[in-house]
């Protein structure tokens, strides 16, 4: 059996149905096997950029491994990206790059090249892997599969990667012969301790909250979650990953909150007196940059995978004072398992209803002729999204507009790359989900800028017929850096629109070009009939909705504040009158990050 046929075998066999690529000299024989396997399709992008976050989409939405296969020296740098994805929001993918033949291979000489496009993928990928590693003997392929495969699921899931050289790959190899991969045993789990803990602090609690995260998704929890919540019956909190981890109308939803968030959810957490993260690492988005400043009243309980995730708070202004190392899909099913019946606080309760009414919105002017508020356009699409949506969002403006403004029903899925934010991940991706999905509906939401740089995708999606809907964000600009320049710089605009350096085009046009059907919103009354029509169009479209280029992300958090202290800038005896503990009276340390 020739070793790339093995590869793509052992694939299949764990459940694989597509890969995700570019063809390259050293990656022919892989994709000769993809081919020719009859339960594997390879799906082919413009940019091996595209192909990675292909197979990260893939991975998001089915579970199982997302694959990318490229040729060697640019082929497989261009993944980086996507890698990074993978590795930062802990999705389960493997990138099986192509190499030079053995004798070929540069090894210690002192050079920088011997084979032609060798590059040693090895260093590069090393950081935002897992695992990486180079098959240097056929006879170890299935050792390195199977240990690829145990990195890339096992503990915190994260992208993994194998190069194998051009003649391992067109080797003959004897299955029955060759030698697996004997995962080390694993450690024996003992939540009773951390749930008593937990218990007695819930008991005590007179303000608590629950916060999801992402890490609720990867892998899914299940269905024990809901019951989780239903049984708690305390405030529910997420971050932007963990939105669709609980529907809109749950009683017990709050929102989002973070620098960017709700002004409601940021009430919640600053007055809390006991918070529960549930896989989330509490990212300077979501904390402001004001570390102390932070649920400072609250006894704050993290539940993670990986315990550093939580030691680094330490000395740096937040207390994790209770750490529960753990899986949330082993850590959930014995919390509900142990979990009495939850007490009322109809004064706490009382109290968020209350903050729900009063705290300002923050909801701009009406937009200007030609134009249509982004807001409006975010809750109208969500009226007419199919209730097993999977919807991709990109990053900026575009992510803020929607994670703010989406109303999720159960079965949704909301997914971008929060950790790593790349412009233009959400087209390529929603493409890896939607091969996955056998027809199935997929949303694309991205920006103006993010869509320059996967521009060439919409090609992609004409060629498979697939059935996404990419809703465009068309605010002629870069909007969210925009705002950082106004913040920091004087409105100097830079590189952040057409008259500071961008260059943009017609995106009408250019989809009409593609062979895409085109809807074009720039009325606020043809929002929801304009949608209707393009959800009840088979295949790809693409909608042009037309923002306003000065349309805000409001509120905000200003580099210096607590997150109770948002712009636009409530006044300080009003801050005080809705806070329940003193606003935090601090100032900022050195060294700032733009736009937090």
């Amino acid at each position: 059996m020739k070793l790339a046929d093995y590869i793509i075998d052992f694939l299949a066999r764990q459940g694989v149905t597509h890969v995700f690529g570019m063809s390259g000299g050293a990656a022919v024989h892989m994709f000769d096997a993809a081919s020719r396997h009859p339960g594997i399709t390879p799906v082919f992008g413009q940019h091996e950029q595209s192909s990675a976050m292909s197979a990260d989409g893939y991975a998001r939405v089915t579970g199982k491994l997302g694959v990318a296969i490229t040729t060697s020296g640019p082929g497989a740098t261009n993944l980086l990206t996507g890698t990074c994805c993978s590795f930062y929001d802990s999705v389960p993918t493997l990138m099986l790059t192509g190499q030079v033949a053995t004798h070929r291979l540069k090894g210690d000489r002192q050079v920088r090249q011997v084979g032609f496009q060798e590059t040693d993928v090895l260093s590069i990928f090393g950081t935002v892997t897992k695992h990486a590693a180079q098959l240097r003997d056929p006879q170890a392929i299935r050792f390195a599969l199977e240990r690829a495969l145990w990195h890339a699921f096992e503990g915190r899931p994260g992208s993994v990667l194998l190069d194998v050289p051009d003649d391992l790959q067109r080797a003959e190899i004897d299955p029955a012969t060759l030698q697996g991969f004997s995962p080390p045993s694993a450690r024996a789990e003992n939540f009773a301790p951390a749930l008593a803990e937990l218990g007695a602090l819930l008991a005590r609690a007179e303000r608590p909250a629950l916060v999801l995260g992402g890490g609720l998704s990867t892998p899914c929890v299940g269905p024990g979650l809901a019951a989780l919540i239903d049984r708690l019956g305390v405030p529910v909190l997420t971050t932007w990953a963990g939105l669709d981890c609980i529907r809109h109308d749950h009683q017990n939803f709050v929102g989002p909150f973070g620098v960017y968030g709700p002004r409601l959810g940021n009430y919640v957490v600053q007055n809390a007196d006991l918070l529960v993260c549930l896989g989330t690492r509490l990212s300077q988005n979501v904390t402001g940059g004001i570390l102390e400043s932070f649920a400072r009243a609250a006894h704050i309980v993290m539940v993670d995978a990986d315990p550093h995730e939580m030691a680094k708070f330490d000395g740096r202004g937040i207390r994790i004072e209770t750490r529960i190392a753990a899986r949330l899909d082993r850590f959930v099913p014995a919390w509900l398992a142990a979990l009495g019946n939850s007490a009322s606080r109809p004064g706490w309760t009382a109290r968020i209803a209350g903050w729900r009414a009063a705290l300002p919105h923050d909801r701009p002017a009406p937009p200007p002729p030609g134009r249509v508020d982004a807001y409006d356009l975010v809750e109208q699409l969500g009226a007419v999204l199919p209730a097993d949506e999977a919807i991709f969002v990109d990053t900026g403006g575009t992510l803020t507009w929607t994670c703010n403004g989406l109303r999720l029903t159960q079965g949704q899925r909301l997914i971008s790359a929060w950790n790593n934010t790349p412009m233009g991940y959400a087209l390529p991706a929603a493409i890896g989900a939607a091969v996955s999905r056998d027809g199935g509906s997929v949303t694309c939401i991205t920006g103006d800028g993010g869509l320059m740089l996967a521009l060439s995708e919409l090609a992609t999606l004409v060629r498979h017929r697939l059935n996404i809907r990419v809703v465009l964000f068309n605010n002629a600009g870069h909007g969210i850096q925009k705002q950082t320049l106004e913040t920091w710089l004087g409105a100097h605009y830079v590189g952040v629109d057409e008259a500071s350096g961008l260059a943009f085009t017609d995106f009408a046009a250019v989809g009409r070009a593609m062979g895409l059907p085109v809807h074009v919103i720039d009325q606020s009354t043809r929002i929801t009939d304009t949608l209707t029509q393009a959800y009840a169009t088979p295949g790809p479209v693409l909608i042009d909705a037309r923002i306003p280029p000065a349309q805000k992300l409001y509120p905000v958090l200003k580099f210096g504040a607590a997150l109770e202290n948002q712009l636009p800038a409530m006044p300080p005896e009003r801050i005080k009158a809705e806070m329940i503990i003193p606003p935090f009276a601090g100032t900022a340390r050195a060294g700032g990050t733009p736009g937090v």
